[in-house]
């Protein structure tokens, strides 16, 4: 075999291969290097295994079994149940998973496997629920009772991960050069970065584990941290921008627009208004970010901001992630203008020939000032010879590079406002935007009224219908929402074998087939709409567009409307199997209602509600505050894809949890500080490996890992 670097293919490995390369690359692994980065999620411990006779009742524990009878499947309103009877020879436990079909074909009689799961007693018989478990590999070596548990995809097992990994790190760990600074290391007393990648997957205690996170712990920040710092850099070299510094006219004309709006600004938003007219006033170019909870307030903000620039002669772009939500927004912009109106127009991709041409020639002129649209606007054909600000709502819906496509085109550097109903937690703020000026609307318009949140089961499903009912004859309209097979994803990661394809089509038939079930019984005399990815986007906008209007009274959908339109006349939304979402996905979708100064109820239906879901729930019942949410949901779930971090061209976080490891970050800044005030420019060679390890890591996207 050929030298093995850490970029080379997996498929040059022993025990690897075309087939299973192609199945460790669904598992996002092609190199040698993301074997080493494929942590293991969690660690069985063969030393704690408890013979069967010696279980106790309540809590949870780890023993060998054999499965002795075939599983038993019971089907009932949807639901599954898999029963199984596990034995060691001495006596015997019942093994119930619930809602987990697809376990039916990996449980088989005759074999035996490791079990870990919460047992009870129940008068002289034991039973075990939902255990997770691990086919006893007799024939692997086993050098140690720890055991890591990697995520899996169809065809291969545990014994396979650990073998094909464990020669990955044969291979490697002599490659491997340390990344963090010397005087970094012994100040936070790390060991060494080869001991690190070995203890992860080979430990011989959880001690040792314990020792290897903590290195990679602060690896993966230190390295995400510096990457950042490195691109922020940069961009203190950027091209200067259109200084917006209005004259005394321009400055009347802005307080009449402030004056005629309908309503007074809260003390929020005026407080922001000021930061970014402070901004753009300057040659550098402004990167701000405005946060707030749906409702909040954040759309006038950007018109103020985009109207401060048309008073001076410059123009602004508003893009919105669909093209519903732009129209809407340029309804409302228009409205607030009134005769104030610079010069608005909207742009989408549905937009007439003959309109999009005239408004191509009014941008062309400088009579249009403000440009509202979804991506359409990024079009090559749209020149904005005075183009001084770029708004973007919900930012993260929209690629990278879709957003550096103006910037790149200009001449000029460009006043970028992104605003975000996403609450971002202030741990994880630091690492996706470091120095860009992050605002807050902390405060809710007046009128608006508190959204109540309640947790029900299936077994109330008539009497929620009957609620559905009761305000959809008051007038009302309301959503039902149905998991989003993207929401799959994460439950897919944990399975052992192929499941996600037929969840995923399990799931869209149950939106589908519920709005059969409500549009054929208990709401066949209203109008029910249904609304899912699948569909094209001019399905998708005209489903939205009737919502708005009135002319659909219960909404089905998926989680596509999780950024979505403005309807004050929504009062109710109904979320099904409410434990497949996150809280930040739940909060997104409760914040579609009590838009208005109309009572809204949020219900929240799930039959699990135990574990990590209860905490969910309990916690959506409790506060409407984004921001306690989010830090919640980093808590419970971690930081994986953490709302969207993958669009901000970061990586996921394979190791580091930034609730759990925030202490982590003061004295990573610290670190930086200092190495960059001694190696300004990273010529040493250690600061060389850094960068080189910022490819390694990351790949590509350092170049330009965030807004």
């Amino acid at each position: 075999m050929a030298q093995v670097d850490l970029s080379t293919p997996v498929q040059f490995l022993p025990k690897v291969g075309e087939k299973r390369a192609k199945m460790l690359e669904k598992l996002g692994i092609t190199r040698v290097y993301d074997l080493l980065v494929f942590f293991p999620r969690r660690y069985d411990d063969w030393a704690d295994v408890v013979p069967m006779a010696a279980l106790e009742h309540d809590a949870e524990q780890s023993f060998i079994a054999t499965v002795v009878t075939a599983p038993r499947v019971s089907r009932h309103h949807g639901r599954t149940t898999i029963f199984a009877t596990l034995s060691d020879g001495t006596c015997s436990v019942r093994a119930v998973w619930f809602n987990q079909p697809y376990l039916e074909s990996k449980i088989k009689v005759g074999e035996e496997f490791f079990f870990h799961g919460k047992v009870t007693r129940d008068g002289f018989s034991f039973q075990v629920t939902n255990p997770v478990f691990d086919q006893r590999q007799k024939e692997e070596v086993m050098p140690s009772n720890i055991q890591p548990v990697y995520p899996l995809t169809s065809g291969l097992k545990q014994g396979h991960i650990r073998s094909i990994v464990s020669s990955a790190l044969d291979k490697a760990l002599p490659l491997l050069s340390e990344v963090l600074p010397p005087f970094f290391r012994k100040e936070q007393k790390l060991c060494s970065i080869t001991y690190a990648y070995e203890k992860i997957h080979r430990p011989q205690s959880m001690e040792e584990v314990e020792i290897a996170r903590k290195y990679l712990v602060f690896e993966e920040l230190f390295l995400l941290r510096a990457a950042l710092s490195v691109y922020k850099k940069e961009q203190t070299n950027l091209r200067s921008s259109f200084p917006i510094r209005g004259k005394e006219e321009a400055r009347a004309k802005f307080a009449d627009i402030v004056k005629g709006l309908p309503f007074t600004l809260t003390d929020d938003q005026k407080s922001v208004v000021q930061k970014i007219l402070s901004d753009i006033s300057g040659t550098r170019p402004m990167n701000r970010l405005v946060q707030g909870d749906v409702g909040s307030g954040k759309t006038v903000v950007a018109l103020l901001s985009m109207a401060a620039c048309a008073l001076s002669g410059y123009q602004s772009i508003f893009m919105a992630p669909t093209a519903v939500l732009a129209a809407q927004h340029y309804a409302t912009f228009k409205k607030l203008l009134g005769d104030n109106d610079p010069g608005t127009a909207l742009l989408l991709g549905s937009t007439p020939a003959k309109e999009k041409e005239r408004i191509r020639k009014g941008l062309m002129s400088g009579e249009i000032k403000m440009l509202v649209g979804t991506h359409a606007v990024l079009s090559e054909k749209n020149i904005l010879p005075k183009l001084a600000l770029m708004v973007t709502d919900e930012q993260h819906r929209f690629g990278v590079k879709q957003r550096a496509t103006e910037e790149e085109r200009s001449d000029h550097g460009i006043h970028t406002l992104v605003m975000s109903a996403t609450p971002i937690p202030r741990t994880l703020g630091l690492v996706l935007f470091g120095d860009m000026d992050v605002s807050v609307i902390h405060s809710m318009p007046k009128g608006r009224m508190p959204i109540k949140t309640f947790h029900t089961s299936s077994e109330e499903d008539e009497k929620v219908i009957n609620t559905i009912r009761k305000e959809v004859l008051d007038g009302h309209q309301c959503y039902v929402v149905c998991p989003m097979i993207d929401e799959l994803q994460e439950d897919a990661y944990e399975d052992e074998e192929g499941t996600l394809a037929s969840r995923m089509k399990a799931d869209l038939e149950s939106a589908v087939s519920y709005y059969e079930d409500l549009a054929k019984g208990p709401l066949s005399d209203m109008h029910v709409g249904l609304l899912h990815g699948k569909m094209k986007p001019k399905e998708k906008d005209a489903v939205m567009k009737d919502f708005s209007e009135g002319k659909i009274d219960v909404l089905v959908s998926t989680t596509v409307i999780e950024v979505g339109v403005d309807n004050p006349n929504a009062t109710i939304m109904l979320i099904r199997n409410a434990e497949r979402f996150g809280l930040s996905t739940l909060h997104q979708l409760r914040g579609r209602i009590g838009r208005g100064s109309l009572h809204a109820a949020c219900i929240l239906q799930t039959d699990k509600y135990d574990g990590v879901a209860k905490e969910r729930i309990d916690m959506m019942c409790e506060t409407t505050d984004g921001f306690q949410l989010a830090e919640k949901d980093m808590l419970l779930r971690g930081t994986g894809d953490f709302f969207g971090t993958k669009q901000h061209g970061l990586p996921q976080l394979k190791v580091a949890n930034l609730y759990r490891d925030a202490q982590c970050l003061p004295v990573i800044e610290e670190a930086l500080k200092r190495l960059f005030s001694e190696d300004p420019d990273l010529t040493s060679t250690s600061s060389k490996k850094m960068v080189e390890a910022f490819r390694e890591h990351f790949g590509e996207s350092w170049t330009k890992p965030s807004l």
